[in-house]
């Protein structure tokens, strides 16, 4: 507990200097920033994995997403891979409010710490002989609100560490693979599928977890069986949307993985387990550092739709 209050303390001693590096950003021409790094090593990046992090606030669906890949990843990602969580201050489905911005990156900072924490101890617990992977967790801001367009910016500002030019490697779960070969998200290009051209032509991939179906979580039944959701994968590469302007080869980017415990949590619960005030419940639904700021910070008080806190 001393530990954990003194995680607490030191985050939110640091909030001016987080809320200093977002006005910088949004008044600036970036379209991409790296803002903060946790556990920062020199690595130059083969592949980069982007979870995107609109999340409010982050669970163990998105610890599970990012474990996933990084303790299990496809033969096809070479190393050494980098971890970027990456939270647009523009949202397509979402109207911008900027003054909570300050504490989403407080909640992605400490789910950054609580990932990199957890991945230390599976690989010294693992009993491997071989020298676990030293995984760099970037923070990061874009204007952009699509993942075209976002792994764009991400590749043509170039920082760095990312001069490699790494084959990003985005984690998503179902229900986000449904948003982003949805037409109506593209509607000034024709036919408007074409769009995810540019990010398919260059090579970047989708990790999609599959959303089974939990009895706590409502939201999580609208997505159909796992079979179901295999079948549309493999609807995309019987040329279900081609005439829309997907490709039926760019399927070989996209790799279906088998969820696992949590994936089916929503945000949305852990908002309802919070302004209930069910913190035991929350503390199970959410990784440590975020559950106690959630608590401590009372986010949620009356609002567990999370108005207060969108992006």
């Amino acid at each position: 507990m001393a530990e954990m209050a003194s995680r607490i303390a030191a985050l939110k001693s640091q909030l001016p200097e987080l809320e200093s590096a977002l006005h910088s950003f949004t008044n600036s021409s970036s379209k991409f920033r790296i803002v903060r790094t946790v556990n920062s090593t020199s690595t130059r990046p083969k592949t980069l994995y982007v979870l995107d992090s609109s999340f409010n606030p982050p669970s163990i669906a998105h610890l599970a997403l990012s474990v996933s890949a990084l303790s299990e990843p496809a033969p096809s990602d070479p190393k050494p891979h980098r971890f970027l969580l990456l939270f647009s201050t523009h949202n397509a489905d979402k109207a911008p409010s900027p003054a909570c911005f300050t504490q989403r990156l407080a909640l992605m900072t400490l789910f950054a710490e609580d990932l990199s924490h957890i991945l230390k101890t599976r690989s010294t617990s693992s009993g491997s002989t071989t020298p676990p992977e030293d995984i760099s967790i970037d923070i990061g801001l874009t204007t952009e609100p699509y993942y075209t367009d976002k792994s764009l910016a991400i590749a043509e500002s170039a920082p760095s560490l990312y001069s490699t030019n790494p084959t990003q490697v985005h984690l998503v779960g179902y229900d986000t693979l449904i948003r982003f070969c949805n037409p109506k998200y593209y509607g000034s290009v024709s036919p408007p599928l074409s769009a995810l051209s540019p990010f398919f032509d260059a090579g970047h991939k989708l990790r999609v977890t599959e959303r089974p179906a939990d009895s706590h979580d409502e939201s999580s039944s609208a997505y159909g069986t796992d079979a179901e959701q295999e079948e549309y994968l493999q609807g995309l590469k019987s040329g279900r949307l081609e005439a829309e302007g997907f490709k039926s080869q760019w399927v070989d980017q996209i790799q279906m993985v088998k969820g696992k415990d949590g994936v089916g949590i929503s945000s949305t619960r852990v908002r309802k387990a919070a302004e209930g005030g069910r913190w035991e419940e929350v503390r199970g639904l959410c990784t440590e550092g975020v559950a106690e700021w959630v608590r401590d910070s009372g986010l949620y008080e009356d609002d567990a739709s999370g108005k207060k806190m969108m992006g």
